[in-house]
């Protein structure tokens, strides 16, 4: 039966020379092999890209995406009331972590000093324990900063790498010294090895991936033929040359407004073709994949390696987090939504980041990249794991006595939201 629709089909006619009419034809079949073939191919595309992007991402664990998603969003409410200019002079960051000892969910809210009061005028040191029926707790964390260093300072890594990751390398890794040729007198690190995304199979191309205030110029809105990545940073005393051209970069939002966010700080830069490469990181090695922001685990280990203080490992302390992040160079500060915040492993590590580590990529213990830091804080060591202990302060609501406060931390973006952002790949 569904030979009766196998027909020829006319084409067109034309006269020859001798002024006979020709006609010509095609065939239903050949339209109908011809057809299957493309569908077939095209579906063949779609799902070996769909397989592949499967792959590369770390299986999930047991979270209840609904009950997070909730919490997500009362955080949400009180952040855009925390967080917005003039309401405190003391609040910096509102994010979610965890009760400890207790598997449930809380709000942490950040602040500088636990002595101040929260709201202006409100002469109130202490939060609510609940709202909307979620755990709220009070965290003292100094503010954080952009990481890229303004002076070379002496190395903070132990072992043989103190010295090469700020050095020339004839081989560009992920993990060392690298920046903008204009941001004279200032330091940061190469992440990773990235590929643009493209609808139609291609060669893929490598590309470096780290901060837009480390690979770009943040006084410029768009990437011009000046901004090429110099090796090591142009921060760092001896030969630095260029070894890749600025292709793409986030721009930053100094607007003072939570109502415009920031969600990644990012750039790529094409590699030249003549420099070698190898994707892999001192002490951790090549990346095998990653893992979707939903997926980062309260509490999972975590490690990378920088510029400045090299391997360092550390645990998820908050997810989801809102944070003010002033920058040295300007003075300004920009609002981000939806990061996450890394404490140090002690006692082997005091501390996870120091100034130049921006665009160092975290990863997990099985290499998939979780996130890409940005920004952070690293206090000296003598005042690392302080807690108050001196007597309450007086009055209505004085101050905890165990009160919790974090230091020598990073903030890092997600990597799947830099991923989703500037459509890249990592290279695995």
């Amino acid at each position: 039966m569904f030979l009766l629709f196998l027909k020829k089909q006319f084409l067109f006619s034309r006269r020859d020379s001798s002024g006979e009419t020709l006609r010509y034809y095609y065939y239903d079949e050949a339209a109908w092999i011809v057809g299957a073939l493309v569908v077939a191919l095209v579906s063949w595309f779609i799902v070996r890209r769909y397989l592949r992007a499967r792959a590369l991402r770390r299986q999930p664990r047991r979270t209840d995406y609904r009950l997070l998603k909730r919490v997500i969003r009362i955080k949400g409410e009180l952040s855009s009331r925390y967080l917005r200019p003039g309401f405190s002079r003391s609040i910096h960051a509102v994010g979610i972590g965890r009760l400890s000892g207790i598997n449930e969910y809380c709000i942490q809210v950040f602040v500088n000093d636990a002595t101040q009061e929260l709201a202006l005028g409100s002469g109130t040191r202490r939060l609510l324990p609940r709202y909307r029926g979620v755990p709220l707790v009070l965290i003292e964390m100094p503010m954080a900063g952009f990481l890229s260093a303004a002076m070379p300072g002496p190395p903070a890594v132990p072992g043989k790498y103190a010295k090469g990751i700020r050095v020339p390398q004839d081989v560009i890794i992920g993990g060392i010294s690298g920046a903008n040729t204009n941001l004279a007198g200032q330091s940061g690190t190469i992440g990773y090895f990235c590929t643009r995304k493209s609808r139609l199979p291609r060669r893929k191309e490598p590309h470096l991936l780290s901060n837009s205030h480390v690979f770009a110029d943040l006084r410029k809105t768009s990437v011009d033929e000046g901004d090429l990545i110099m090796h090591p940073s142009p921060g760092e005393p001896g030969n630095n040359r260029p070894v890749a051209s600025l292709v793409n970069f986030s721009v930053l939002k100094f607007n003072g407004d939570t109502k415009e966010p920031n969600h990644v700080d990012a750039a790529i830069a094409k590699l030249w073709s003549t420099q070698q490469h190898k994707p892999l990181i001192p002490l951790i090695g090549a990346v095998t994949g990653y893992v979707p922001k939903k997926d980062i685990g309260i509490g999972e280990s975590v490690r990378k390696f920088g510029r400045t203080t090299g391997y360092t490992e550390g645990q998820i302390f908050s997810i989801y987090l809102d944070i003010w992040v002033r920058y040295d160079r300007t003075g300004q500060s920009a609002f981000f939504q939806n990061q996450f915040l890394i404490e140090p492993t002690r006692p082997g590590f005091t501390k996870f980041v120091a100034k130049g580590d921006s665009g160092s990529l975290v990863v997990d213990a099985k290499q998939h990249a979780i996130g890409l830091i940005f920004g952070g804080m690293a206090e000296l060591p003598g005042s690392l794991n302080r807690t108050r202990t001196a007597a309450p302060m007086p009055g209505p609501n004085p101050v905890p006595k165990d009160l919790k406060r974090v230091e020598s931390y990073g903030v890092a973006n997600p990597i799947s939201e830099v991923l989703d952002r500037l459509k890249i790949d990592l290279l695995v």
